[in-house]
């Protein structure tokens, strides 16, 4: 009986320890100072990299004609805006500006769109490490 008892306290403790270790890590726990300013960083020296991507999208979805006009036009607006938020960025990266914390303005983990959203890194040619398939999925 004391074996029990024993048995089943040392359960109740582990359950405990178990979900007060979730409570303790809260879901923007890996944004932080030094995230930001990598970010910024990043969107400032590869952002370069949008009008390429726009690019190869557009190219596989409606055709080279299309994707040579996007290429300027939205490549280079996409440019443009990644070099603002860079800029923003790294000139605020030690304080948490965006409501009250470290996460970047203009990504939704929970929305993201693949393909013509902002993801949180500039873009790879070639690879979107965020999406779990390739880009060589036909649409």
């Amino acid at each position: 009986m004391k074996n029990r008892i024993f048995l089943s306290l040392i359960a109740a403790v582990t359950v405990c320890s178990v979900a007060q270790a979730d409570i303790q890590s809260p879901p923007g726990h890996h944004f932080n100072w030094s995230r930001k300013l990598s970010r910024g960083i990043g969107n400032l020296l590869y952002g370069a990299a949008e009008p390429f991507n726009v690019w190869n999208k557009t190219n596989a979805s409606d055709g080279s004609i299309a994707a040579a006009s996007d290429f300027f036009v939205e490549g280079l607006k996409r440019m443009v805006v990644r070099a603002g938020y860079g800029v923003y960025e790294v000139a605020t990266f030690p304080v948490p500006s965006w409501k009250l914390t470290y996460r970047p303005m203009y990504y939704r983990h929970d929305k993201i769109d693949p393909w013509w959203g902002y993801t949180e890194f500039a873009p790879q040619p070639g690879a979107l490490s965020q999406v779990s398939y390739s880009r060589s999925q036909g649409w």
